[in-house]
């Protein structure tokens, strides 16, 4: 039976071109077309997916770029990875560094809610329990291949909910709007990173396997005396991200 994919809707979903690039990587990751073979042609993708040869066309680009595959006239689109060559790579040396690492990202509003911190989700955002936030429920997509690197919970503050038609319209820049609402500067950013079992709502949106290895990277982001002003729960799948972190001896040569 065709694995046709769903059609568009404004519920947060991917764009098909980026359904198909996820499932064909995927099928690929999980040996469905072995390394030097070749790619079903653009017929048959059409016909077993149900979808357009410009959305075909589309994925297969996106999946050179990611150093999956290459296109020979004559030939096909040949098998050469079984993963992405191409990683999302980010130096945060610095507070400013870390506001900024987004610049080359699309950001993906999925969706919102209003929540009061359970015991759970206080130890989580190490709040105290029946505090209001608002939650962001987004994707993050690397701007030149349209891959995603990051499924991105973020929890802000009541009075930042105005945000929200800014990250409809795909602004990347959250924690600028969380100052621009929030009227507080963020003075302190801590980092807490760990290993996952990537869960099924992350994987969905990452095209993964449920429970396959990921990273784990929850962000406080504070403002004056050490108020929370916001927090990040970021789960990225394996093979396409990487952080660079400098660190150097105060008073040491260098």
């Amino acid at each position: 039976m065709p694995a046709r994919l769903p059609q568009p809707t404004h519920d947060g979903r991917a764009p098909r071109y980026q359904q198909l690039t996820s499932m064909l990587s995927r099928e690929i990751r999980d040996g469905r077309y072995a390394v030097g073979t070749l790619l079903p042609a653009e017929p048959q993708l059409c016909e077993r997916f149900g979808v357009s040869r410009h959305t075909v066309r589309e994925a297969v680009r996106q999946l050179c770029d990611m150093g999956l595959v290459s296109r020979h006239q004559g030939i096909g689109t040949v098998i050469r990875a079984r993963e992405s060559t191409r990683q999302y790579s980010a130096s945060l040396s610095s507070l400013g560094d870390l506001m900024a690492y987004a610049k080359d990202t699309q950001l993906k509003l999925i969706g919102s809610r209003k929540v009061v911190a359970d015991a759970a989700l206080a130890a989580q955002l190490r709040c105290k329990e029946g505090e209001a936030w608002i939650e962001w429920d987004t994707c993050r997509f690397a701007r030149d291949t349209n891959e995603p690197i990051v499924h991105m919970r973020i929890f802000v503050r009541p009075e930042c909910e105005g945000m929200r038609a800014e990250l409809e319209r795909g602004e990347t820049w959250v924690f600028g709007l969380i100052e621009k609402y929030g009227g507080e500067r963020i003075l302190e950013a801590q980092q807490v990173v760990g290993a996952i079992a990537v869960p099924a709502a992350s994987a969905r949106l990452l095209g993964v396997k449920p429970r396959s290895p990921g990273l784990l990277v929850r962000r406080f982001y504070l403002g004056r005396n050490g108020r929370l002003l916001s927090v990040s729960i970021n789960v990225h799948p394996p093979g396409r991200v990487e952080f660079t972190t400098r660190w150097h001896l105060e008073g040491g040569d260098r």
